[in-house]
C-alpha cells in the first residue's frame, strides 16, 4: 500500500472539523445507555470522515485482557479483531500489512502509554494520505477522553446489569416448583440478556456432561451440544471456549457451577458477537448467585424435620411468636426469611413493623402519662421512624443529621429532643432555626452558645440540663454512662451554678433535667437511685417541670435472660415521679427484637482443634459483638439433620476481632446455608461502615400486617463508595 501525500490547503479545517465532530459525540453522552452507543458513533464518523470501505475499533480493560469493547463497521469479526490487535503493536499512527484488504491504516489507544486497544480504518478504493495518518492521531487523542468519560458510565451500567440479573435468578427461583422449570426458565432470561443463540446449563452424569437446559436457536445437533459441554467441564474460571467445528461464527462464554457439589456442571452461552469482560463478569456472577439459588431451591421445596434434640443455640435464641420455626423454616410473622434472603440477598436487615409498634404500645402501656421520644441512634431506618411518629411517638436525636431524617419521617418540630455531649454551633444554627422543642444540655459553655444563637434568631429555647448522677448501672460498663468516670452530663455543682444565675441566660427557658445512665440495664435499682438524686436536685428549682429519664430499659438477647420487665421498671418510677412531666427516650426496647441480620455461610474451615464458619456478613453490618463482647443469637434458617456441632462464627472483614460468637453448638453447616443474626433491630445498620469498601446492607420492612415486605433502604452499590469522590481537574 502506497501512502500519498495531500495538499496543504485545507489540512488546518479538517483537522478543526473532525476534533469538533468528535466532541460533539463525546458531549451528548450523559448515561449509561447513551455511552454504549458513542463508540460506534466515533467508528462511523471516521469511516465517513476518511472516505473509507470500513473500520473497527477494539478497547481492553487493561493490556491483555479479554476486550471491554468491540466495535466494528462493514468488516467481519475475525478479521477486525486481528487488524486491531496489529494496531495495538503500532507505536504510532502507520499501514497495518494484513491479508485482508489491500489498504489499511491503524493506531494504538492507549492511555497513560499503556496500550488499551487498537483502531483501524480500511479501503479498497483509495489510498490513505499523510494526512489521514495525522488526522488518525488526532482521533486517537479524542478517543482517550471518550474513554475516561465513557467507563465510569459504562461500569454503573455493567453493575445494574448484574444487580437485574441476580435478582432475576433469586425471582425465578421463588416462581417456579421445580428446578426443570427453574433452569429452563433462566436459560431463556440467559438468552435474552446476552442476545445469544445457545445457552447450556450442565451436569455431570458417568463421567461426561449431561444437559439439564438448553435453548438452541442454532438448531445444533445434539451431538454437537454434547461435544460442546464436555469441552466445557475442564474449566476452572469464566472464559471464552474455543469455536466448535462446523460453526465459524459462534463463539462460546462458559463459567462452572461450584466445584464439588451437587450442582457439579457448567453454564455456557454462544452468539455470533464477541465476548467482553463485562460479560465475563455478569456470567460469574450469576452463576454464584444460581448455585445459591440451586440450594435453596432444593431446601425450600424439600423440607426437613427439625431434629429431635435440642440444638443448644436455638434452644438459647429468644424465639417467640413471631420468630419462629415452621416445616423447618424460620418466620418472621407471615414471612419466610429464606424467600428474602434469596430476593434481596445477604447480608441483609430485615425488620418486623409490627413487632416494633407493640413494643412501643407495651411502654405507653405500662407509663402511661410519659411522652415518648424514640432514640434515632437507635435505628434510623426512615419506615420505622415514620411508623413510630405516627403511633404518637416523639424523637430523641444526637446530630443535626439526626434532626434532618425525623423531619423528612414527618417529626413536628416541638416533638424532637436535641440531645448530644458535642453539639457543634452549626447544629444548634439548625436546631434553633428549626424551633426544635428540647434541647438537652451537658456542657456549661454549651449553656452560653445555646442563648447566643437564640438570641441571634430572636427566640426563647426549651432546654433541659443532662444530670451525671454519679450512679453505677448494672450494665456492660461499655455502656454505662451515669458515673463519675463518663464524658456525659454535669455534675450538681455545674447544674446548680447554671440554675442560680439563669437570670443571664436572656433566650434560654431551663425547665427539666435530663438523666440516662446506661442501656440494657439489668436491674432496677441504679434506675432508682439516679431518680431520686435528681429529683432532690429539682425541687430546689420551680422552674424544672420536667424530668426526661433516658432509656435504658433491656432487651431480650437469650431466651429467659434474667432482665426486669416494663412493668418491674414502672414499678420503680411511678411512685416516686407524682405530678413532675415525665420524658422517655427508648430505642433498644423498642426496635432491638424487631430486628434480624440475614446472612450466608461462604465458607466451612478447620483450623487446630477450631471449626470456623465464615458468613458474606461481619463487623461492617453489625459491631456490637466486636465493640463490647454483645452477644446476638445466631440460628440456621433452615435447620439440617444431624448432630450439633461446636464452632466459631466470623466475619469475612480483614480484623481479628471480626467475630460473632465462639464456640457454640449448632446444626450441621455447609456453605450456602442461611443464617439469621437475631435481636439486630438496635445498634445494628446504624452503626454499619464502608469498611474494606463493602457495601453496606440494604434493610427490608415486614409491613404491619406482618404479611408483605418490601425493600426500605437498597443495598449500596460500588458507584456509592465513589460518589463523593471530587474528581481530578
Amino acid at each position: 500500500m502506497q501512502i500519498s501525500s495531500s495538499p496543504q490547503s485545507d489540512q488546518h479545517n479538517d483537522a478543526l472539523n473532525l476534533t469538533l465532530a468528535l466532541d460533539q459525540i463525546r458531549d451528548s453522552v450523559g448515561v449509561p445507555e447513551s455511552a454504549a452507543h458513542m463508540f460506534s458513533d466515533i467508528l462511523r464518523l471516521l469511516v465517513q470522515h476518511f472516505d473509507a470501505d470500513g473500520g473497527a475499533l477494539i478497547l481492553l480493560e487493561e493490556h491483555g485482557s479479554e476486550p471491554e469493547a468491540v466495535i466494528i463497521d462493514n468488516l467481519e469479526q475475525g478479521e477486525a479483531l486481528d487488524l486491531c490487535r496489529a494496531a495495538m503493536m503500532q507505536e504510532k499512527p502507520a499501514v497495518i500489512d494484513n491479508p485482508y484488504w489491500e489498504n489499511a491504516i491503524g493506531t494504538k489507544i492507549a492511555m497513560r502509554n499503556q496500550a488499551l486497544g487498537g483502531m483501524i480504518l480500511v479501503s479498497r478504493q483509495q489510498n490513505f494520505t499523510e494526512r489521514s495518518l495525522q488526522l488518525l492521531e488526532i482521533a486517537e487523542k479524542q478517543i482517550d477522553s471518550a474513554i475516561i468519560q465513557a467507563r465510569t458510565l459504562w461500569k454503573l451500567a455493567q453493575r445494574e446489569r448484574e444487580l437485574n440479573a441476580l435478582y432475576m435468578v433469586s425471582q425465578l427461583c421463588i416462581q417456579h416448583e421445580s428446578q426443570e422449570s427453574f433452569l429452563h426458565a433462566l436459560a431463556q432470561y440467559l438468552a435474552d440478556d446476552f442476545n445469544a443463540d445457545l445457552v447450556l446449563i450442565t451436569a455431570p452424569a458417568a463421567n461426561q456432561s449431561s444437559i439439564r437446559s438448553v435453548v438452541n436457536h442454532r438448531n445444533l445437533a445434539s451431538e454437537a451440544l454434547i461435544k460442546i459441554a464436555n469441552d466445557a467441564a475442564p474449566i476452572k474460571a469464566a472464559q471464552i471456549l474455543p469455536i466448535p467445528p462446523g460453526q465459524t461464527e459462534l463463539l462460546l462464554l462458559a463459567a462452572p457451577l461450584n466445584e464439588g457439589t451437587l450442582q457439579d456442571g457448567d453454564v455456557i452461552i454462544g452468539r455470533d458477537a464477541w465476548f467482553t469482560t463485562g460479560d465475563q463478569r455478569l456470567i460469574t456472577a450469576v452463576v454464584a448467585q444460581l448455585d445459591i439459588a440451586l440450594t435453596q431451591f432444593t431446601r425450600i421445596n424439600t423440607p426437613l424435620s427439625l431434629p429431635a434434640q435440642l440444638i443448644s443455640e436455638i434452644e438459647r435464641a429468644p424465639l417467640d411468636h413471631t420468630v419462629c420455626y415452621r416445616d423447618n423454616q424460620l418466620y418472621c410473622n407471615e414471612i419466610n426469611l429464606s424467600q428474602i434472603a434469596i430476593q434481596h440477598g445477604t447480608p441483609a436487615y430485615v425488620y418486623n413493623l409490627k413487632r416494633v409498634l407493640e413494643n412501643y404500645n407495651a411502654l405507653h402501656t405500662a407509663l402511661p402519662g410519659a411522652e415518648i421520644h424514640f432514640s434515632v441512634k437507635s435505628n434510623n431506618n426512615p419506615d420505622i421512624l415514620r411508623a413510630l411518629i405516627a403511633a404518637g411517638a416523639g424523637v430523641d436525636t444526637v446530630s443535626a443529621g439526626e434532626i434532618h431524617l425525623a423531619r423528612a419521617a414527618g417529626a413536628k418540630a416541638d416533638d424532637i429532643v436535641f440531645a448530644g455531649v458535642g453539639k457543634t454551633i452549626g447544629e444548634l444554627y439548625y436546631a434553633i432555626s428549626r424551633n426544635i422543642g428540647w434541647i438537652n444540655i451537658e456542657n456549661p459553655a454549651e449553656v452560653a452558645a445555646v442563648n447566643a444563637v437564640a438570641a441571634e434568631h430572636g427566640c426563647m429555647v426549651r432546654v433541659a440540663l443532662r444530670y451525671n448522677p454519679d450512679v453505677a448501672a448494672n450494665t456492660n460498663k461499655r455502656i454505662a454512662t451515669g458515673h463519675h468516670a463518663a464524658k456525659f452530663g454535669l455534675t450538681e455543682a455545674d447544674i446548680r451554678q447554671i440554675l442560680d444565675n439563669s437570670n443571664q441566660y436572656s433566650n434560654i427557658h431551663f425547665e427539666g433535667l435530663h438523666i440516662h445512665i446506661g442501656s440494657q440495664l439489668g436491674d432496677t435499682l441504679a434506675t432508682q437511685q439516679a431518680l431520686e438524686n435528681t429529683l432532690r436536685l429539682a425541687k430546689a428549682y420551680p422552674s424544672i417541670s420536667t424530668l426526661n429519664l433516658g432509656g435504658g430499659f433491656p432487651a431480650m438477647y437469650a431466651a429467659n435472660a434474667p432482665i426486669p420487665t416494663l412493668q418491674a421498671f414502672a414499678d420503680a418510677i411511678l411512685p416516686l415521679t407524682g405530678d413532675i412531666h415525665l420524658i422517655l427516650e427508648p430505642g433498644r426496647s423498642i426496635v432491638a427484637n424487631a430486628g434480624i441480620l440475614l446472612t450466608r455461610v461462604l465458607y466451612v474451615k478447620q483450623q487446630g482443634d477450631r471449626t470456623f464458619v465464615i458468613t458474606d456478613a461481619g463487623m461492617t453490618e453489625l459491631i456490637r459483638p466486636m465493640l463490647y463482647g454483645a452477644y446476638q443469637a445466631i440460628v440456621p434458617l433452615s435447620p439440617r439433620e444431624g448432630p450439633p456441632k461446636l464452632v466459631t462464627i466470623a466475619g469475612p472483614v480483614c480484623e481479628s476481632t471480626d467475630i460473632f460468637s465462639e464456640d457454640i453448638l449448632l446444626p450441621p453447616l455447609e456453605p450456602g446455608d442461611y443464617l439469621a443474626i437475631l435481636t439486630a433491630g438496635a445498634y445494628g445498620a446504624v452503626m454499619a461502615s464502608n469498611y474494606n469498601a463493602r457495601l453496606r446492607p440494604p434493610e427490608i420492612v415486614i409491613d404491619e400486617t406482618g404479611k408483605q415486605a418490601f425493600v426500605s433502604r437498597r443495598r449500596e452499590t460500588w458507584h456509592d463508595l465513589s460518589i463523593r469522590d471530587v474528581p481530578e481537574d
